[in-house]
């Protein structure tokens, strides 16, 4: 399993290659762009897959094969980092005046083939998973190890930098998020970078160095591409995760509705909507959105029925409420609500209609129990929520009148008080 999971880097790079390939065979605004990042994944994949622990083991298939991974996986990463400066050319971030695309190209061909001579010419030999050289060789290795960190430090601060500057101007969005979680990956690969100082330290003291990567080396690796991954596919999943959120903060509301709902739907059945569904408890997260637009419809339904039934001293039960059960200030004018919703579910039990029908106010609620209603009626008792809101600032406002409504002894209470 440990072996499995050497290769996790890989995978990661490997995610990130296919799906910018999808975005170049879709259509892009900067193919050139989308190209050079597809390219680094497909061959940051190829150089972590070489470098992984398991492949550098592999002495048994032929001596010098740890040489050829180690030489081949160094030489795939450093043309993986090579895209990410040829990626800011083209789209045209702010960079340094001298660095151009051939010039780039240029340094890139001159580091990989140094790294290249400078290995082979190391005379380095492999034991158990190891590199090992001796005298000069220890050193021509160990300036190899150098011309890779230093060219792997300055490709990563040539991609960051402009990509941090462009992402602090944006708006917040799926770009700004993906740019900087595309931040923190090269972030957390310029230490991985750094730590590769660590290679050439053991070789110029034991003269000797790991022939793939190093635990501590695979964790950051797996970090870095994990976080790019996230960056670079960011439009994807962040559109999946915020419906996903939307339908789930739905159906929490659809849930929380349920009290309410079933009173009024115990004294105004015809007011509960055929949805079709097996249940109003079963349905997909999908349809949580309709659902919570749907059960919304039915309240306001029942609150229009209720109307007849709201006792004529309507003001006076929401105060007696507000006096029974005391609540934060933020909380009395659903308090209120309920309470006379409560006293007109009880009348309406009873059979007894409120003394003359209220006038017409501009929204679903029964009771507002500001106390301000002016000089109208008790019966008319004006809304505490404005008439022209939402469906989710009313689901809203009725989640809050269905807290209050559950509130221990409420019912009971105004039970008795229509009774006596």
């Amino acid at each position: 399993m440990s072996d499995l999971l050497a290769y996790l880097p890989a995978v990661a790079a490997l995610w990130l290659g296919c799906y910018e390939l999808r975005l170049l065979r879709t259509g892009s605004d900067s193919p050139f762009a989308v190209r050079c990042l597809c390219r680094f994944g497909f061959c940051m994949a190829a150089a972590m897959t070489l470098l992984a622990a398991p492949t550098t083991y592999l002495e048994g298939v032929w001596p010098g094969f740890p040489r050829l991974t180690h030489l081949l996986g160094r030489e795939m990463e450093m043309a993986a980092l090579a895209f990410l400066p040829l990626a800011v050319i083209e789209i045209g971030l702010p960079r340094p005046r001298l660095l151009t695309g051939r010039l780039h190209i240029g340094v890139t061909l001159s580091a990989i083939a140094l790294c290249a001579v400078l290995f082979l010419s190391s005379g380095v030999r492999t034991r158990h998973g190891s590199l090992l050289a001796d005298g000069t060789g220890a050193v021509l290795l160990a300036s190899c190890d150098t011309v890779f960190t230093g060219y792997s430090l300055w490709c990563l601060a040539v991609f960051l930098v402009p990509v941090h500057r462009f992402a602090r101007g944006l708006v917040p969005g799926a770009l700004r998020t993906g740019l900087r979680l595309i931040t923190a990956s090269l972030t957390v690969g310029l230490v991985w970078a750094l730590w590769g100082v660590s290679s050439i330290v053991t070789m110029a003291v034991d003269h000797r160095q790991g022939a793939g990567l190093d635990p501590v080396g695979r964790v950051l690796g797996l970090c870095c591409l994990v976080l790019g991954v996230l960056g670079g596919t960011a439009a994807s999943w962040l559109s999946v995760t915020t419906t996903a959120g939307r339908r789930l903060r739905a159906y929490r509301t659809y849930r929380a509705l349920e009290p309410l709902w079933s009173a009024l739907r115990a004294v105004s059945p015809g007011t509960a909507l055929d949805l079709g569904w097996p249940s109003v408890r079963l349905f997909s997260l999908h349809r949580s959105e309709f659902a919570l637009y749907r059960r919304v419809i039915e309240i306001r339904d029942g609150y229009l029925e209720l109307r007849s039934f709201v006792p004529p001293d309507a003001r006076a039960l929401s105060a007696a409420a507000l006096d029974r059960f005391p609540v934060p200030p933020a909380g009395r004018a659903a308090m209120a609500e309920a309470a006379v919703i409560a006293a007109a579910l009880e009348s309406a039990r009873l059979g007894s209609g409120g003394s003359g029908a209220p006038r017409d106010a501009g929204g679903p609620g029964v009771a507002g129990g500001s106390g301000d209603a002016g000089d109208a009626g008790d019966q008319d008792v004006v809304l505490a929520y404005p008439a022209d809101c939402s469906v989710e600032e009313e689901a809203a406002w009725l989640v809050q009148v269905a807290e209050a409504f559950t509130v221990a002894g409420l019912v009971e209470h105004m039970r008795h008080r229509v009774t006596r």
